[in-house]
């Protein structure tokens, strides 16, 4: 029986690396120079581990019935892991709308510090 060689996948980007990457793109793409992207890659970096992206534990103390049936209690937790995950993608999209927000000020106020006009990504 021969060997499968099995390759291990390369090593993924964590969520603020991604988002520094695309970052950084994003103002190659706009002819910013190194010390622009470093400047708005460097604020944005500290904003986002500080401030976005932390993660919410919703805590909560449901009394239910206890003649709940299995039906009614298997409906009850369904309805409330779908309300979880329904505010979770809310707050997401919340959340990058913030960052893309602060990016845009970022590169404003660089610009207004430099003096220096670009087409904002």
């Amino acid at each position: 029986m021969n060997a499968k060689i099995i390759p291990f996948p390369e090593q993924v980007e964590t969520p603020l690396e991604e988002i520094d990457r695309q970052i950084r793109t994003c103002l190659a793409e706009i002819k910013a120079d190194r010390d622009f992207i470093d400047y708005v890659a460097t604020r944005m970096k500290y904003f986002i581990e500080n401030y976005a992206s932390t993660y919410f534990q919703m805590n909560f103390n449901l009394i239910v019935p206890p003649n709940l049936s299995p039906e009614q209690a298997e409906a009850l937790v369904f309805s409330i892991e779908k309300g979880v995950q329904d505010n979770a993608k809310e707050l997401q999209d919340m959340i990058r709308k913030i960052i893309m927000e602060r990016l845009h000020l970022e590169i404003e106020l660089y610009m207004n510090q430099k003096d220096i006009k670009y087409r904002l990504c």
